[in-house]
């Protein structure tokens, strides 16, 4: 009964615009992502994957992950495109290109296509 009346309470007091120190809750904003990662080169063997950032043709950031060795190598940066990636930076496509590439190679995956 009395957990009842703590989350009761914890939410009118979110409602009003104050923080519980209890409280788990939090708000997330989901953006589109624009500039979708291209994987150029998956190789199963050597546990390797390459992905890159390309704007208009022209590659802007290569992320080579090792996911044997749990290495990551970046070349590049997303400075002259910043307006189209925002609100993402350089470290959120470097992770999304290393998730993917656990995936790919946890998968077997050749063409993510």
């Amino acid at each position: 009964m009395i957990s009842k009346i703590k989350k009761i309470v914890s939410y009118f007091i979110f409602k009003i615009g104050l923080k519980s120190k209890q409280s788990s809750v939090g708000w997330t904003t989901f953006e589109p992502l624009r500039i979708v990662p291209e994987y150029t080169n998956i190789d199963l063997e050597k546990k390797q994957v390459t992905g890159v950032v390309k704007y208009n043709g022209e590659v802007y950031l290569t992320v080579i992950v090792d996911v044997q060795n749990n290495k990551t190598k970046t070349v590049g940066s997303l400075r002259r495109i910043a307006e189209v990636t925002k609100p993402f930076k350089k470290s959120n496509y470097i992770e999304i290109i290393k998730s993917e590439a656990e995936f790919l190679i946890k998968n077997g995956e050749t063409n993510p296509r």
